[in-house]
């Protein structure tokens, strides 16, 4: 076989994709993969200075494993940031451009895996091929190495939602602990949205108060009012209402309504109305929000016009007059009155 990184030599090196690897910071690159090399390219991953081309070809095996992170390479044209030797040849190694390997299906997807957040036009030059020939080869690539399982999963739902949903299903019944953040987007994706809400319930639900506080996040991409019934109902094991509930509900088409209807109940569905309303109402630059969340941009639904809001939040005011929620009190008024 050849090396994984040159494709042109012989593999006479297996790395452990964890050797180097210190507890900490990089837990979550942990996995049980190795890189297969020759004896040179191993040489030159593990002074981070792989050619832009055997960046690429690795990182469409291995993803953004440590060695691959964005911090020692630019994932766009695979440039080296921190060489510990010179990187040599590099004209004879390009990266790949998308207009040269856009008619070749394989290559294709190694260019969305290899990009961090997969551009929407490399999506749509996937939906071009046979839907089944696109999974078939995500399908072979995680069962060569699981390690990929996250892009895969991501880019089987964003371009073939029937033809992925038998095999994300599959996947799902034998995922390993904790991997419901990996699944939550492709699922949300693949399937219908009752069924996603049900399956992603049921697993949030299974495990303590902690566990479910701190995945809620997969709920996010069904944008679906399904989840904010499902806050009303969870409501007693929520302990600490930080800003990521207001997020999810704020995702899942949050109204008016709703929001009133949280604030007469008080907390901690107050709390988080108060959070969504922040998501909902602020306009331009979102700071301390995930790039997903600017994209989305999420709207109040049936909104009453800023008067009736700020006459809404004055009343419940009077009943919670602390800082928090003052401050965000405030902070909302501005925002809808700064939008009239």
């Amino acid at each position: 076989m050849k090396c994984e990184s040159c494709k042109i030599e012989t593999i006479e090196i297996a790395i452990p994709v964890n050797e180097g690897l210190e507890n900490g910071i990089w837990d979550e690159f942990r996995n049980e993969t190795e890189y297969r090399l020759c004896k040179t390219c191993s040489n030159r991953l593990q002074n981070f200075a792989l050619r832009p081309l055997e960046y690429f070809n690795l990182a469409s095996i291995h993803g953004n494993s440590y060695h691959l992170h964005d911090d020692f390479y630019d994932y766009e044209t695979g440039e080296a940031h921190q060489p510990k030797i010179e990187v040599t040849e590099v004209e004879l190694f390009k990266f790949p451009e998308l207009k040269d390997i856009k008619e070749d299906v394989s290559k294709l997807v190694d260019f969305a895996i290899v990009q961090f957040y997969t551009e929407p036009n490399v999506i749509d030059e996937l939906r071009r091929f046979d839907k089944k020939e696109v999974i078939d080869i995500l399908r072979k690539k995680v069962k060569y190495n699981r390690g990929i399982n996250y892009k895969a999963y991501e880019l089987a739902g964003k371009v073939a939602k029937t033809e992925s949903y038998y095999w994300i299903k599959e996947e799902w019944e034998q995922r390993q602990n904790n991997e419901l953040q990996i699944f939550a987007e492709p699922i949300c994706n693949s399937f219908e949205s009752k069924e996603a809400f049900e399956l992603i319930k049921e697993e949030l639900e299974s495990k303590d108060d902690k566990y479910l506080s701190e995945n809620i996040s997969a709920f996010l991409y069904l944008q679906s009012p399904l989840v904010l019934n499902w806050i009303e109902n969870v409501q007693n094991r929520i302990s600490n209402v930080n800003s990521h509930w207001g997020q999810l509900a704020a995702s899942s088409k949050f109204d008016w309504n709703r929001a009133s209807k949280w604030l007469t109940k008080g907390r901690p569905l107050s709390l988080i109305a108060l959070d969504a309303l922040i998501f909902c109402t602020t306009n331009g630059e979102r700071l301390n929000q995930s790039l997903w969340m600017r994209k989305l941009n999420p709207k109040l639904s049936g909104n009453p016009g800023a008067e009736i809001v700020a006459k809404r939040l004055k009343q419940y005011q009077d009943k919670d007059n602390v800082p928090r929620t003052r401050n965000s009190i405030n902070r909302i008024i501005q925002n809808m009155f700064e939008t009239n």
